[in-house]
């Protein structure tokens, strides 16, 4: 595997454990949040506008080149914003919120990285995506919809949908909705159906 993909997926994993543990010791109120989403829009423009030398240097480390040429910093904001979102949703329940972000951080980052290093078998919906990462993310998933659901089919359905949700590339008007988004989103609702 890429050493660059390694990393990225590495600082994923670890990112939706630090918004998790942040958010239940109350270090990361939801407008707090917001601002920092807003704040990474604004360093992404930067970057992407040559005013931020330093932040694209760091970028570089774990940055895919056309995202750092388009849309930098794209994985980290569209996490961020998926947390966003799915904490203000079960704003009343988080148990469910950090059940979708861990799910996104540890099944996204599984998929990723047994699909390029083992994977054989594509996808129908996505050339790109391997079904044993597929397998593998589902299987890494369940333990976390677990102990958030208690309940095995919970667990499985939940598990289920957010790895399906990673696979296709899905474009509204154009424009390709990260799957960071939609996985968190997919996840806890998912598992609100059964709690």
């Amino acid at each position: 595997m890429h050493e660059l993909e390694f990393r990225r997926q590495i600082l994923h994993t670890i990112y939706g454990f630090v918004l998790v543990i942040l958010h239940f010791y109350g270090f990361l109120p939801l407008p707090l949040l917001f601002l920092i989403i807003l704040g990474g829009a604004l360093t992404s423009w930067l970057v992407l506008k040559k005013k931020a030398s330093f932040v694209e240097r760091l970028l570089r480390i774990f940055e895919r080149e056309h995202h750092l040429l388009n849309f930098p910093g794209r994985g980290m904001l569209f996490f961020t914003i998926g947390s966003f979102l799915v904490l203000w949703i079960f704003e009343k329940t988080p148990e469910t919120a950090y059940a979708g972000i861990l799910i996104l951080s540890v099944g996204d980052s599984l998929t990723n990285v047994v699909g390029r290093q083992w994977g054989r078998i594509k996808t129908r919906l996505n050339p790109h995506k391997y079904l044993e990462g597929t397998l593998v993310g589902i299987l890494g998933c369940l333990p976390i919809a677990y102990y958030f659901s208690h309940n095995i089919f919970a667990a499985l359905a939940t598990a289920c949908v957010a790895m399906f949700l990673e696979i296709p590339n899905i474009r509204i008007f154009g424009f390709e909705i990260d799957d960071n988004l939609i996985i968190p989103l997919g996840a806890s609702i998912t598992l609100s159906f059964f709690t």
